[in-house]
This record gives C-alpha cells, sequence and structure tokens, in this order.
C-alpha cells in the first residue's frame, strides 16, 4: 500500500509543479529537479530510491523512441556528418578530458574509475534536450543537430562505460577490444532497429482493432529495445531507428481515429514518464550526501567544481576547434560564434547519466569495494544538476539576446501554400466526383463544401438532403475529398516541399476531419 501511496504522491507532485513550470515558463525538467532535491532535504522525509534497471528499461526506450518517432529521418541525414562527429568524437573527447581532470584532483583515484565517470558524463540527455528546447526558439539546423546528438551518443557514452567498468572490476583493458566492440554493437543497434521497425510497420498496418493498435503502439520501443538487449548491441540505436522508420511510415499504417487517440496515450505517458524521471532525479540528493559526508568540505567542493566545469569547457574547446575545421574541409560557410557558443551551452546532461552511476557495481571481481563509487554518485549528481539549472535556466535569455536571424525556410509560408494546394485539390476532387454522380452544381450541399475549401469557411449556405442516399452520398464525398488531400500531403512531404512539423500538423487536422463523417453533412 504504501508504493501505492508513494505513486499517487508523485502524479500530484507532478501535476502541480507541471502547472507551476507552465505558468513560470521555465522547463518542467528543471523545476522537477530542484522539486525533488527540496523535498529529499526536507525533514521525516523517508528515502526514495531509483534503480538503474527502471530507467534503463522503464523510462529510456520509450522517451527516446517517442522523439526519435517525432524526428525526420530526412533532417538527420541532412545533418548526419556532424551528428557523428558529436556523438562519437565528442563523446570520447570527454571521457578522456574528464578522466584527466577527476585523476588529477582526486588523489589516489584509479585511471580506469576516472574513465568510468568520464563515460559516465559523457553522452548529452535526449529527454533533457528535447525539453528545454520547447521553451526557446533555435535556429532550425542548429536544433536538429542538438537533437540528433542526443539521440545517437547514448550509445558511444554507455559502450565507453561498459568497457572502464570492466577495467575496473577485472583489472583489464584493451583499446583494440572496445573500438572492435563499438562498432559491433553501434552497427549491430542500427540493423535491429530497422528489423524490428519494418516488421512492425508491416503488423501495425496489417491490424484493424484500434486497442490491439494502439497496445502494439505503446510496446514497439520495448520490443526494439530487448530485441537488442538480447542479441549484446546498442539497445539505444535500435530504439531511435526504429522510431524513425515507425515515424516516417506511421500516415500509413493507422485510420485517422487510432491516429489521434494513440498520439493522445503517448502524449500522456511521455509526460509522466519525464516527470518521475527528473522528479526521482531530484529526490535521490540526500541518500547521495550521505554517502559523502566524511570527505573534507574544502576538498568536495573542488571536486564538484572539477567535474562540472571539466565537460563543459571540453564541449565548447571542440565545438570551437572540430565545428569550424570541419566546415573548412566540406568548404561549407562557418557557423558564427553566437551559434557555437548557443551548441556549446546546449550540453545537458540527465537521467540516463544518473541511471550509469548507479548502476556501479558494488564491488570488484577481486571481492574489494569498487573504488570511489559514493563520490563518482554524488559527482554525477553535480554534473546534472549544474547542466540542467544554470544552463537549462540561462539559454532562453542567451538565445533571445544573441537575436538569431530568421532561418531562410519559412514554415509558415511553407504550411501556408500547403494547405491553398490541399484546398485546391478538394475542389478539384469535389468538382470530379460531382460530375461523375451527375450532381447538379447548384445543390446548395454541394456549394457549401466548395466555399468550405475556397473560403475555409463552414456556413450552411443552404437546406440539406434530408433522404438517407444523399446523406450517404455526401459522406462519401467527403471521405474521398479528404483522402486526396491526404496523398497530395504525402506526396508534398516526400518531395520535400514541406517539413515534417508541418505534415504533421496538417495531418491532424485532417483526421479530425475525417472523424466527423459520421455526422451530418
Amino acid at each position: 500500500m504504501q508504493q501505492v501511496e508513494l505513486v499517487v504522491a508523485l502524479l500530484a507532485i507532478i501535476a502541480i509543479v507541471g502547472a507551476i513550470s507552465q505558468k513560470l515558463r521555465i522547463a518542467l525538467p528543471i523545476m522537477l529537479v530542484l522539486t525533488g532535491m527540496a523535498i529529499s532535504m526536507a525533514p521525516n522525509i523517508p528515502p526514495v530510491h531509483l534503480e538503474p534497471d527502471a530507467v534503463f528499461f522503464i523510462f529510456l526506450p520509450p522517451l527516446l523512441y517517442l522523439d526519435a518517432y517525432n524526428t525526420s529521418w530526412r533532417q538527420l541525414k541532412d545533418v548526419g556528418e556532424l551528428v557523428t562527429i558529436q556523438a562519437v568524437g565528442l563523446v570520447l573527447a570527454t571521457v578522456a578530458g574528464v578522466a584527466l581532470a577527476i585523476h588529477t584532483v582526486v588523489p589516489g583515484i584509479p585511471w580506469t574509475a576516472a574513465l568510468a565517470f568520464g563515460a559516465i558524463v559523457s553522452p548529452t540527455d535526449a529527454v533533457a534536450a528535447s525539453a528545454i528546447a520547447k521553451e526557446v526558439r533555435l535556429p532550425k539546423r542548429l536544433m536538429e543537430i542538438i537533437k540528433g546528438e542526443s539521440l545517437t551518443n547514448d550509445a558511444t557514452g554507455l559502450v565507453a562505460y561498459q568497457f572502464a567498468v570492466a577495467a575496473v572490476a577485472t583489472g583489464a583493458f584493451s583499446l583494440y577490444e572496445m573500438g572492435t566492440k563499438f562498432f559491433y554493437v553501434a552497427i549491430g543497434g542500427i540493423i535491429i532497429g530497422l528489423a524490428t521497425g519494418f516488421i512492425l510497420v508491416r503488423l501495425r498496418t496489417r491490424l484493424e482493432h484500434k486497442p490491439v493498435e494502439i497496445i502494439v503502439s505503446l510496446l514497439s520501443p520495448f520490443i526494439a529495445y530487448l530485441t537488442a538487449e538480447h542479441l549484446h548491441v546498442s539497445s539505444v540505436l535500435s530504439v531511435v531507428t526504429a522510431g524513425l522508420l515507425l515515424g516516417w511510415r506511421s500516415p500509413m499504417m493507422h485510420g485517422s481515429t487510432t491516429r489521434l487517440h494513440a498520439t493522445a496515450n503517448w502524449e500522456t505517458i511521455a509526460y509522466l514518464l519525464n516527470g518521475f524521471s527528473f522528479l526521482l532525479m531530484g529526490l535521490q540528493l540526500r541518500p547521495i550526501l550521505e554517502t559523502v559526508k566524511a570527505y573534507p568540505a574544502p576538498q568536495l567542493v573542488l571536486w564538484t567544481l572539477t567535474a562540472a566545469l571539466a565537460p563543459l569547457l571540453i564541449r565548447f574547446a571542440w565545438t570551437f576547434t572540430v565545428g569550424p575545421a570541419y566546415n573548412v574541409l566540406r568548404k561549407q560557410k562557418q557557423p558564427g560564434w553566437k551559434h557555437l557558443f548557443v551548441f556549446s551551452w546546449s550540453g545537458m546532461r540527465g537521467v540516463v547519466s544518473l541511471a550509469a552511476a548507479l548502476a556501479l557495481p558494488l564491488t570488484c571481481s577481486n571481492g574489494q569495494a569498487f573504488p570511489y563509487r559514493d563520490l563518482l554518485i554524488f559527482l554525477t549528481i553535480a554534473v546534472i544538476v549544474s547542466t540542467l539549472i544554470l544552463q537549462g535556466i540561462t539559454l532562453p535569455s542567451i538565445v533571445k539576446m544573441f537575436e538569431f536571424e530568421p532561418d531562410a525556410y519559412n514554415s509558415e509560408e511553407a504550411e501556408r501554400k500547403a494547405r491553398l494546394a490541399l484546398s485546391r485539390e478538394a475542389v478539384r476532387r469535389i468538382d470530379e466526383l460531382a460530375r461523375s454522380e451527375n450532381i447538379d452544381f447548384e445543390d446548395p450541399v454541394l456549394q457549401k463544401h466548395l466555399n468550405k475549401y475556397l473560403e475555409r469557411a463552414v456556413a450552411n449556405m443552404g437546406p440539406e438532403s434530408p433522404n438517407q442516399p444523399a446523406i450517404l452520398l455526401w459522406q462519401r464525398i467527403k471521405g474521398e475529398t479528404i483522402t486526396a488531400q491526404r496523398t497530395l500531403l504525402l506526396k508534398l512531404r516526400d518531395d520535400n516541399e514541406i517539413q515534417d512539423e508541418t505534415f504533421r500538423i496538417i495531418q491532424n487536422e485532417l483526421d479530425l476531419e475525417e472523424t466527423k463523417l459520421d455526422g451530418p453533412t
């Protein structure tokens, strides 16, 4: 019963903090972490433990999947080289740089333990980046790189983490073996994601029972994750790849009613999972502080500052050197220093880093305690909190101060043109069907529907036919009209005339319109 009460209490806190976050226009992850920390430090509050397995299996797959599902693979492909440089090169540079910094300031810490900590804090967090990005308007290409990096760099960080932990536990480390396994794990994860994605597309296309379709939709990330886990390849890349594929194929998989219901369910689930993950992260503060009481306060402050600043400084150094060098080699236009600064400032860490730290083994293979385990967990919390609070709170102000020029791609203009094209297609299809069905062009119902698409008005222009055959005819014409618009909308997306965000907005409107077909004409 206590577990049920705890879940209900956490749900209530998420709801209250969510409402406050919306009013204050502060990103929800930041508010939840601060709330969790405040509750954790209150007297007479029992400790709430965050299990690493819960993060890696319950929270991570659906949240990564949903981010990938709503990401355009075409846009990700356009920045693929830069994303790869960040997801592999920057992560490995962070592992080495942070390890060097920690090994320098913490007396006696083994190199392998320092490398394990570097791997823990090396990947940026997709959930935090996505949540905070909603509060700012970044240039589109910059946002695509940040999002793509955070979706894919977990794989590099977790492989480095596994090898570093194994090296601490066994005392053996092979750089060649690590490199070989990384390519096997990464490529294997992508292949498994594609395979499970194609199977799920075929399965979900053939399902015709709405509740079952939604259940399979909710199971999709776990299927991709568990399949990769059992084959010992990257479950992160498997989920991301499957999500990208299923997101691209989604218009052909579901009917409009199922898609609307599934979207609503996913939005609620994602909100709750985000809420639980960041709130539970904040609640870990007090138990973790208890474990580092033995260390002298001045040393603890030094170590904390080093752990928090090292990843940030490495990211700045990498961005301002490797980024421009890449553009020189590719003979591309150099980004401005404002773009480079915002990109460097956007590298927030999150719940994956905490889960990796909590998953550190208690003992090594020789039976001795894992060196500096409690300190590494504490320093991980310090890195997460500093990036979420310092960078997360200040990022909107920095973006506003920099006053980025609008993107060359005008999404509002593209959306306007798409709506115009769809309205014309609807008029064309109504006209075609009216001629084939020998409908009088003076018929008030026909005039009403034509005016709806010509003027986007839903005015009642005259009495409608009360007989059932005429009602069914007009319902069929409206259905054909929506189908024609949907076909054109897909063509506009596939021809790269509109972007995926515009496509989803208009698709949702067509879905809503199609659900009203059972009503009066």
